[in-house]
């Protein structure tokens, strides 16, 4: 049987104390062990080049599977030295986010993330490679960027929340921290002009946020939009909101949970389209995220690259969180 090599980041926050990492890993090496019929290969890279190289030298002496433990950085890099070659990745969420393990429906607790390797079923997704242009300066020629994401990168209200929210108030609440400042940046929410270019059409209109992204859950596990995202179709779906205060946020927010068609919706302020080129722009430029990365201002394209990862998850259909909004379409305010 083909060995299985471990990623382990011993800084992530789950995973600080000696002791219970040693533990987990004890856990791992019995899980796996049983599973692949031979013992795996524990390694802890000083740094992300450092695991890449670990990882691409595994594929190369013909590893059957590559498992991450850690956050969603650890699993970004393992997923960048995956891309493409055929073997999956297992995830085990040692971080405080979190996001990617979540919405692909692997459990938060530890345990139960290692369980799952015993019998996970592999199953492809996409990626998106994006393009980022950061201001440099006036007059200046923007710094570029080439960068791949699992989750999605956005511009405007989600990159303010993710720069400002404190490592503090992520290591007490997790990932709820992000909604904790987002209520708490929504009082001065604004918006401006957007540009909005899929597959070479362009939509120009007032946003305060712009997303694009292969996955669709406002809280990883629990909530996601009515109208699905599919992660192994080859296109990436664009959420657009225009919020001027946050009784409009909020309303902005609940049409794009329960609506079940794409275009744009006037009355609520959004735009919902699919594709597989994608720009955004603000005018004057807003700030930029990538996969939960704060970047400075600036502009994005990112270009899906259809089914590049295959990650190791629950056998059967794409699991339904188990919070899934009940509200139909027909609750939708009439227009």
């Amino acid at each position: 049987m083909a060995r299985t090599l471990v990623i382990v980041n011993p800084a992530a926050s789950r995973l600080k104390e000696a002791g219970p990492r040693a533990t987990l890993i004890d856990g791992l090496r019995r899980v796996l062990e049983q599973r692949d019929g031979v013992e795996p290969e524990i390694a802890m890279p000083p740094d992300a080049a450092a695991a890449i190289e670990v990882v691409r030298q595994a594929v190369a002496d013909g590893a059957g599977l590559v498992v991450g433990v850690g956050g969603d950085g650890t699993l970004k890099d393992i997923a960048q030295a995956l891309s493409g070659t055929g073997v999956p990745m297992g995830m085990v969420p040692g971080g405080t986010g979190n996001v990617l393990a979540g919405v692909l429906g692997v459990p938060g607790s530890l345990e139960g993330a290692v369980a799952l390797l015993a019998d996970g079923a592999p199953r492809t997704i996409d990626l998106g490679d994006v393009r980022v242009e950061l201001d440099a300066g006036p007059g200046l020629a923007p710094e570029v960027r080439h960068m791949t994401f699992m989750v999605g990168a956005g511009i405007g209200f989600d990159a303010r929340v993710m720069q400002s929210t404190s490592p503090g108030l992520k290591k007490r609440l997790g990932r709820s921290a992000y909604f904790v400042q987002a209520a708490w940046l929504a009082a001065n929410i604004r918006a401006v002009p957007y540009r909005v270019t899929v597959d070479g059409e362009m939509f120009e209109l007032d946003g305060s946020i712009a997303l694009v992204t292969n996955f669709a859950e406002l809280v990883p596990g629990f909530i996601r939009t009515r109208l699905p995202v599919v992660p192994d179709d080859g296109l990436f779906d664009v959420f657009v909101a225009s919020a001027r205060n946050p009784v409009a946020g909020v309303r902005g927010l609940v049409d794009h949970l329960v609506r079940t068609d794409l275009g744009y919706d006037e009355g609520a302020g959004t735009l919902r389209l699919r594709g597989r080129t994608v720009r955004l722009e603000a005018l004057p430029h807003e700030p930029l995220q990538v996969d939960g990365d704060h970047l400075g201002p600036g502009a994005l394209d990112a270009t899906i690259r259809p089914g590049a990862l295959r990650v190791l998850v629950r056998p059967g259909p794409w699991p339904e969180p188990a919070g899934q909004t009940d509200l139909e379409a027909s609750e939708r305010d009439p227009r």
